[in-house]
């Protein structure tokens, strides 16, 4: 969209389809500026109110939007059942906004992903979805990228390919790019879902310095082997 508004032609090409499923993602206040700040400085007025959790709901209440208030953290003993210490020992709260209007916001990235679709072609962005690209033919002044989108060959030329496919993706493995290696990084997996029907784990939701649920919130539950005993962390 800002290149849109700089006066180049964008094509935006798509694999799947909208809406599609996406891992969800949250803002921050430096996040939030930013926003805030491109959809001036590029007169993309439509944005603006996705920078704040109380202007999103005015302008936007069908775009799935969680509050995010700030990071809450939860520590539970290794194979007890979670439950709530009326001390609260057991968590670490950290305060990023101090009211809902100006809040973070946690986006449902299959609306908020369709959204910005919508709004990039409303500013003249060509948008073709259910593409295969095939290759990229690196030439002296452009990349050709070769496909087809339903059964039938496409053939793009560009002065500037943004691939958003993530790590490993087309353009990774179409030049054919080697992996750099990170000797330093612990061999680890996580594994992301949605999930429905989750109660609060504090239902009376008046806990100061906001209710803990309305956070990005952490569930920490770790054991450590150390010699012939067991610690939880």
């Amino acid at each position: 969209m800002i290149a849109r508004r700089l006066g180049r032609s964008v094509v935006l090409l798509e694999r799947g389809k909208h809406p599609r499923f996406a891992i969800g993602e949250s803002s921050t206040p430096l996040a939030n500026l930013l926003l805030e700040d491109l959809s001036i400085r590029y007169n993309l007025p439509t944005l603006k109110p996705l920078s704040k959790w109380g202007a999103w709901q005015k302008a936007y209440p069908h775009l799935g939007c969680g509050l995010k208030r700030g990071f809450t953290f939860y520590h539970h003993q290794f194979g007890s059942r979670a439950a709530v210490d009326p001390e609260r020992r057991d968590q670490l709260l950290v305060a990023a906004s101090p009211n809902d209007a100006i809040s973070d916001t946690h986006w449902y990235r299959a609306d908020v992903d369709a959204f910005f679709v919508r709004e990039a072609q409303n500013v003249g962005v060509d948008y073709l979805d259910e593409v295969r690209l095939e290759n990229a033919l690196e030439q002296t002044d452009e990349v050709k990228l070769q496909g087809t989108r339903h059964g039938r060959p496409l053939v793009i030329s560009a002065r500037f390919v943004v691939d958003a496919t993530g790590p490993g993706g087309f353009l990774h493995r179409a030049l054919s790019l080697p992996e750099l290696a990170l000797p330093d990084l612990p061999e680890t997996q996580a594994l992301y879902a949605h999930f429905t029907d989750v109660r609060r784990l504090d239902p009376t939701g008046d806990v100061p310095p906001y209710p803990v649920d309305d956070a990005a919130v952490h569930q920490r539950r770790h054991q450590c082997r150390c010699g012939s005993h067991e610690r939880d962390l």
